[in-house]
């Protein structure tokens, strides 16, 4: 009797610090090691950077919402001459998944862009999203910092 009265305490009090914990623990900033620390919010200022003689420069937009989604649009512009680039959206704040940003190349050379869509969140008030950039199945090594943006929960 005592040791069923025991494991029902223990049992609630995991069940109460997993309550607790949990949310904190999905809302923990995302810890990359390969990712540099500075940010540079990429949503509506736009990010640049030189490395060597190459320029980047990148914007995202948002276009609207609809079904649960924001609606973006990525505009990439480039001197350099990667192959084939793609990005990746992960959860800044909180992850929520990784979701693929498909750039195509533009009528100019070094023109890219890409709609894509982010779920809203519904735990937090602002969500912060990371674009990862990528040629073929490598992280672009020479961006300086995290391409971050925000947005808002409807």
């Amino acid at each position: 009797m005592i040791i069923r009265a025991l494991c029902i305490v223990l049992l609630m009090v995991g069940l109460i610090a997993l309550a607790v914990l949990g949310p904190r623990w999905l809302m923990k900033q995302s810890s990359d090691a390969d990712s540099p620390e500075a940010t540079c919010n990429v949503k509506d200022e736009g990010c640049q950077w030189s490395n060597g003689n190459t320029h980047w420069q990148v914007r995202v937009t948002e276009t609207g919402s609809a079904n649960g989604l924001h609606q973006f649009h990525l505009d990439l512009q480039t001197n350099a001459q990667p192959g084939p680039l793609h990005g990746v959206l992960v959860g800044e704040s909180m992850y929520l998944g990784e979701y693929p940003v498909i750039l195509k190349p533009g009528a100019n050379p070094g023109e890219w862009a890409a709609a894509f869509s982010a779920p809203f969140c519904t735990v937090q008030d602002e969500m912060v999203w990371r674009i990862e950039l990528k040629s073929g199945e490598k992280v672009l090594e020479h961006v300086p910092f995290r391409l971050t943006f925000a947005t808002q929960a409807r």
